[in-house]
């Protein structure tokens, strides 16, 4: 006969496995680790400095107002998965397909939800100058840059400082390594 403990945490250690072999395949690439949410803030002020006449800022603000309100949806979304796997880790009768169904769900979601964003901010480059696109190619190769900066082990580093979310201090708008265009569903597994 097995403790209640012990069949807690061989369910916990399961479904951790399960769900780290699919996050193994995924290896991440300096883009796909970029996140909208971590770039979205910095919008504002690049649309600034690409000088954006009145309809390039009119559709950069309807593009931008959507992206947030289904990043919204997309963490609230997430919230409730979060809180139904960790209600499912509590069933004496945990059923790991169930519990990975909503996750592959989650990720066929999300992953519709980025190409869409894509498309939304395909259109808005679309309607940029050349000059307004080369600045958003330099952004995105500063920004990739960051990412494979934030991605080396620190006491490989050249010494500047990590901040919060592993991306170097000082530099404007750093993202730390995070994904963006993978689509996967993030998931923390509680701990009792």
């Amino acid at each position: 006969m097995t403790s209640p403990t012990f069949s807690r945490t061989l369910r916990r250690l399961s479904l951790a496995f399960l769900l780290g072999s699919t996050a193994l395949a995924a290896s991440a690439v300096p883009i796909a680790e970029m996140r909208l949410e971590d770039l979205l803030p910095m919008a504002p002020d690049f649309r600034t400095e690409l000088k954006l006449n009145a309809n390039q800022s009119t559709l950069w603000q309807q593009v931008e107002g959507k992206t947030r309100q289904l990043l919204r949806e997309r963490k609230a979304r997430r919230e409730r998965l979060q809180a139904a796997v960790t209600q499912g880790l509590q069933a004496p009768r945990l059923e790991l397909r169930d519990l990975l169904a909503g996750l592959d769900n989650e990720s066929a979601l999300s992953l519709a939800e980025e190409k869409q964003v894509r498309e939304w901010w395909l259109s808005v480059n679309d309607a940029l100058d050349e000059q307004q696109r080369q600045m958003v190619a330099q952004f995105i190769a500063g920004q990739m840059a960051r990412v494979m900066d934030a991605a080396v082990p620190h006491s490989e580093s050249r010494g500047a400082p990590v901040g919060e979310h592993g991306g170097r201090k000082g530099g404007k708008g750093g993202m730390g390594g995070v994904s963006m265009g993978n689509g996967g569903a993030g998931m923390t597994i509680p701990a009792n």
